[in-house]
């Protein structure tokens, strides 16, 4: 009785635990150097939508649940407010966007970048230099920005002289 209880009930379960990983585990698996260049391809169609204008391919580089949090304005969450955000950026004399990574770590389910950016005018000067850090995670098998901060390395323009 016992060895027909192993045959039929043991045996198939110990069997079953020896098996591979299935490919969808083996899919699953994390590699930071693949994340990395992820993100560098990001960074660069970002690059691009910004130096176009093309608010709609900038704001593409985003999880549709992102946040994004510049300095001096509240924070700007989903796509919509980031597509206008970028919409804006133009209008106001931005030409355009060169980030620099210093530093990506993480795992599978959160990426966070560290970099430097420096921001363009439409005439290629520059009109704005910081620091960011940006967090990534999958969205639809793709790296997409999840929180996005950054911040001016730049000294605030002093205020106008007061009137006599």
């Amino acid at each position: 009785m016992k060895k027909l209880f192993f045959l039929l009930f043991a045996a198939p379960f110990l069997f079953a635990c020896n098996q591979p990983a299935s490919n969808t585990e083996a899919t699953n698996t994390f590699n930071i150097d693949s994340a990395k260049a992820a993100i560098n391809t990001a960074n660069k169609a970002f690059e691009e939508a910004v130096a176009k204008g093309d608010s709609a391919a900038a704001a593409a580089t985003y999880a549709k649940d992102a946040c994004l949090m510049q300095s001096g304005m509240p924070k700007i969450c989903g796509t919509a407010g980031i597509t206008s955000f970028f919409g804006g950026a133009k209008k106001m004399g931005v030409g355009g966007i060169k980030i620099t990574t210093l530093d990506v770590t993480g795992g599978k389910e959160l990426v966070a970048e560290e970099g430097n950016y420096e921001l363009l005018g439409l005439d290629g000067k520059t009109i704005d230099k910081g620091k960011y850090i940006v967090t990534w995670k999958q969205e639809d098998g793709k790296w997409k920005i999840a929180r996005d901060i950054s911040n001016t390395d730049m000294a605030p323009a002093p205020p106008p002289p007061a009137k006599k």
